[in-house]
């Protein structure tokens, strides 16, 4: 009995506590009536608590959940939705400030603001970006003309305006319809003495490279739209608490319970 109970509190057990715990929590909340349990804002808060419940009380090495923690875990979350940072505007980053000393509070309980409040800006910057690209790739770019594009996502910073944001796709989509553009370029070089080679003018190649590019952007924003539901972006506002205590600490929905599983 002594070595089961010493297996019990190891740290290879933990695993195994915290996913049958939040399993038995989240299962206890069934029994409150499926109306409760369908409005989003009741479910998530419920969620919520419970993950919180099992870091703080189910964790080998806990870190306090305070307005630091809340800090990251903030930061943590809009980085996870904006990773490239060509969506959200600089005053939207400023307006979730407010919410940097708030998440530990709701996660011992207060009322969930901090993600319904980002997720619904998250959403109406989704929408006004994912149309930017049709005008761009409308017409031919000019590339004659010096221009810098920031791809390394440390020096990336977040568009003042909706112009700069529009800017700043532009120089993206211009960079992948040039490597397309030239990779054509080089397949013709190499091709062109084959019996059965058509030969294609520049601009027709910037033209089919521009046509490439809107296909993979379009096939990009209808993958976003489909599976960044409210519940999958919820997933990643758990999973940013979840990693901001543990790195290897993750959360896993299911249709009626909840899973943590630290790797």
């Amino acid at each position: 009995m002594q070595k089961i109970a010493q297996f019990m509190m190891s740290k290879k057990f933990i695993p195994v506590v915290l996913v049958l715990t939040a399993g038995s929590l989240f299962l206890a909340f069934q029994t409150q009536g499926r109306s409760e349990n369908d409005n989003p804002k009741s479910k998530y808060t419920k969620v919520l608590r419970n993950v919180g419940l099992l870091l703080e009380q189910g964790h080998y090495s806990p870190k306090k959940i305070d307005d630091n923690f809340s800090k990251l875990v903030l930061k943590r979350f809009i980085d996870d939705l904006d990773n490239d940072k060509n969506i959200f505007l600089q005053s939207d980053f400023d307006d979730f400030r407010k919410y940097e000393s708030k998440i530990d509070d709701e996660i011992h309980g207060a009322e969930l603001m901090s993600f319904f409040s980002i997720n619904e800006v998250y959403i109406k910057r989704l929408n006004e970006t994912a149309v930017l690209y049709r005008d761009i790739l409308a017409k031919p770019f000019e590339f004659s003309k010096d221009e810098n594009v920031v791809l390394d996502q440390d020096k990336l910073s977040n568009p003042k305006t909706e112009a700069e944001r529009k800017d700043i796709w532009r120089k993206r989509l211009k960079y992948l319809t040039l490597t397309k553009y030239s990779d054509m370029q080089d397949d013709r070089e190499k091709n062109k003495e084959k019996a059965d080679f058509k030969y294609k003018a520049d601009s027709t190649l910037e033209r089919e490279a521009r046509d490439l590019v809107r296909k993979q952007i379009e096939r990009y924003f209808a993958t976003k739209k489909t599976h960044e539901t409210a519940d999958e972006n919820f997933s990643t506002f758990v999973n940013s608490i979840t990693g901001t205590m543990d790195p290897h600490t993750t959360y896993f929905p299911r249709s009626k319970s909840v899973h943590l599983m630290k790797g």
